[in-house]
This record gives C-alpha cells, structure tokens and sequence, in this order.
C-alpha cells in the first residue's frame, strides 16, 4: 500500500499548505469530514472514488488528471480490480489522454483475461458517446487478447476500428480495409449492413472492382434477406422493435441495388444489367417501416436514379440528354462531382465536344476549396484527382498543352495528399511526355511535388 499512502500523504500535504482542516477542508471540496477521516485515518484507510478525487484536485487548483498516475493504487485496492473504480477512472483518462495511465491500467487488467469484457464496454462506452479517437486504444486492447476468434465483441471491435480509421489515405484505407473484412461476417445484423455498406464504398473509392463486386453483392442480398426478417416482425402481432442499425433500413436496401447498377455500368459496361438495378432504388416509398429519415432516404434514392439513369446515357455517348444533365446537377449541387468524372471519362471515350458544360461549371471544377465543403474526404479527392487527370486527357486531344498540364499537376497534387499510387504513376509519365510543352512555372511546379514525396519517404 505504499503508492496508496503517498497518495494520501499528498492530500494531507495540500490540506495543511492551505492552512485548513478536514472540516474547513470538506466544505471547500464538498467532500463530508467523516468521509475525509475515513479516506485518510481509517484502518485501514477508506478507498478514494474517482469524484472525490476531481474535487479534492480541484478544491486545490490542481489542474486535471492530478495524481491519477498514483489513483491507479486505488483502482486495484487489496490487489483486485474495482469496476466502479476502474471503469470511470479509465474513461476519465481517455478524455484527458492520459495514456500512460491507461496502458498502466489494462496491463494489470490483463492479468487475467476475464476482464476483456470490461474494457470492451469501456470501448463502447466511449466510441457511443462521441469519443471515438479515445475508444480506440480499448478496442485495439480488446483485439490483441480476445481468446475466441469467433467472439461477437473481437468482430465489433474490428469493425469500430475500421469505421474509426478510414480517412484520406488510399494505403492506410487498404490496410484496415482488409483488416476487417474477415471479421464482417461474424457481425450482429445491424453492424454487419454497414460494414458491408463501407467495405462496398472503400473498395470502390480505392478503384478495386474485384472487392467491390464481392461485397457489393454481399449488401444486396443481406439487405434484402433482412428486410424481409423485419417486414415479418412489421406484420406479426407483437409490438414492433425495429432492427438498431446505424443508418434507416432503406439505406442499405437502395445502396444493394446502387451498388448493383454501379457495377453493371462502370464495370462491364452492361448498362440493359444497370438500368434494371435502377429501377429497383428509383421509388422505395412502398418500404414498410419507413419514418421521416426513412421517407427522406427514400427521395435521395429517387434522385440518385434520376442522376444515373442519365449517367448511363452519357457513357453510351447519348449527347442528347446533356442540356437536362446540367439542369439536373444546377438543381443537385452534390451530383456534380461523380457526374462529370463520368461525362469526362465517356467525353474521352467517345471523343464528344462537351466545352460547353466545362464552362458551364467552371467555377467548380477549379475550385477544390468548394468540392471540399460538399463530399466526405474519402469520396471527394479521389474523385476530384481522376477528374483532374480526365480534364487533362481531354484537353490534350484538343491540343490545349497548357490546360493539359496544369490539369495533370493538379491530379498529381491529389494523388500525394491521399497516397493514390495508381493516380501517381499515371501523372508523373503524362507530365513527363509532356513536358516539352511545359511552362517555367508548370516545371518548377512539378518539381516540388515530386521533391516532397521524397522528402516524406
């Protein structure tokens, strides 16, 4: 008990500096002198709750996390764990990033592995509350020592991991991508439809059509599987407890068919195939369950149908649908960006003259600052890099080099800060061929770009 006793001695320290006694001490702190007596002079001495702790610390103006290096003792009074201790002192560490603490504490947790299950609810605690970078520590904790493969806390674990992970990186998004996937279909219903939903989507913004189509094909056949478990809880007599997934069901069951027709199209190029999967998402109001997110759900869905219904026209060449193409993307400011990364791609294809509706939305296609405020990290500067380097391609038909290049540089610009690696060494060759044609600037340009992924090796 001689860390307990230091610990105490310092609170005795603090008292007698401030000139007081436990009873003027008690009403300072709001601490009862009974209690102060029995913290301090029992025998043996009473343990220290994580609140009275903050309020003798702040009683002394001390500043946050005083001393919590030498609370862990109480934590672990007579040798054992106290959840009630435990637990809270743990997540008051996390807020305070105090991770010396909390790998102090998991290791003497860890003497025996039946507390797994409390720092996995710990985990839960903190990633349900908001605090996701702090819940992370826990759960990577949980995945290093749970003894059964096939438990449900080692798959949510993964999958709170992968979710907290994701970000602009492509190799990062890779690595913890394919470090979930074996662990999704060991998932609880309601994490396994969006695990799904976000392997399909990461798999796609990474450019990996193999995975894509797996897993795609995978949330529209669960999607449906579930919904049909729901529609008869929906109909039965007993009172309906709806399926706690993240997003409303309907999200899930349109994204299965979206995901289908994505495939169809931008894959295989069957658009008869893609035109069927879109008339499966196009109108969902019939979907039984439906509140007011899931009727709100339901007109994206029927937005996203009417954008890539046109999209399919465009990538078999159809110029006629592009005057009610650039009506539609005025009215839908967040379609605009998959939308001309699809009309660039079957402009470049097709060779088709589309100057007019680069004018048209000149503003956005130079303004990344704007395509930031409108797509989440992942999706946007991938796309805005392929966009990028398809404005180059096409102007260079049009022998615009200057255009051209400037387009190039700003692709290769994307494909560093997100660690795209097949955009990278699609750039740097076109620029090279290119660079002929190359203003001082454009060079110099060039030049940093390549001298800072060397730098950052």
């Amino acid at each position: 008990m001689e860390t307990t006793m230091t610990l105490r001695s310092e609170i005795e320290k603090g008292i007698a500096e401030l000139g007081m006694n436990f009873s003027s001490f008690g009403e300072l702190s709001g601490i009862n002198r009974g209690i102060f007596s029995a913290i301090l002079n029992g025998s043996p001495p009473k343990p220290i709750s994580l609140n009275q702790m903050e309020a003798i610390t702040r009683a002394f103006g001390y500043p946050e996390g005083w001393m919590f290096d030498l609370y862990i003792e109480e934590c672990f009074y007579d040798g054992k764990p106290n959840r009630r201790r435990v637990e809270p002192f743990l997540i008051r560490c996390a807020e305070l990033n105090r991770t010396d603490c909390i790998r102090e504490v998991l290791s003497r947790l860890l003497e025996d592995l039946k507390h797994v299950s409390m720092i996995f609810d710990i985990a839960e605690n903190l990633f349900t509350s908001g605090k996701v970078k702090e819940s992370l520590v826990f759960y990577e904790c949980v995945v290093e020592n749970e003894k059964y493969n096939h438990a449900e806390r080692l798959a949510i674990s993964h999958y709170r991991i992968f979710r907290a992970s994701l970000g602009e990186d492509n190799e990062q998004n890779l690595r913890v991508t394919m470090r979930f996937e074996p662990f999704c279909g060991k998932l609880p219903d309601h994490h396994r439809l969006d695990g799904l939903l976000h392997l399909s989507h990461t798999y796609y913004a990474l450019g990996r059509w193999t995975e894509t189509e797996i897993y795609g094909n995978q949330l529209h056949e669960f999607s449906q599987t579930v919904y049909q478990l729901e529609k008869q809880k929906i109909r039965s007599k007993s009172k309906y407890i709806p399926l706690e997934t993240e997003r409303p069901l309907v999200v899930y069951y349109g994204q299965g068919f979206l995901m289908k027709e994505t495939i169809s199209m931008e894959r295989y190029e069957n658009f008869d195939e893609a035109k069927k999967y879109n008339h499966g998402y196009e109108d969902l109001s019939w979907f039984e369950g439906l509140d007011e997110k899931g009727f709100n759900e339901v007109a994206k869905f029927k937005m996203y149908a009417q954008a890539n219904s046109m999209n399919i026209e465009i990538l078999k060449g159809n110029i006629e649908v592009i005057p009610s193409f650039i009506e539609f993307l005025d009215l839908n400011p967040n379609e605009r960006l998959p939308s001309l990364l699809t009309l660039l791609q079957s402009a470049n294809k097709h060779n088709l003259y589309i100057d007019n509706v680069l004018d048209h939305f000149h503003d956005f296609l130079n303004s990344y600052e704007q395509i930031q405020t409108q797509y989440n990290k992942r999706s946007k500067t991938n796309r805005y890099a392929k966009i990028c380097y398809e404005l180059a391609v096409y102007y260079l038909d049009r022998k615009d080099y200057h255009a051209a290049l400037n387009n190039t540089l700003r692709s290769l610009e994307m494909a560093i800060i997100i660690n795209n690696k097949h955009m990278f060494m699609k750039c740097v060759p076109f620029f090279e061929e290119f660079r002929s044609y190359a203003s001082d600037q454009q060079k110099k340009t060039y030049e940093n770009l390549i001298r800072s992924v060397y730098q950052s090796a």
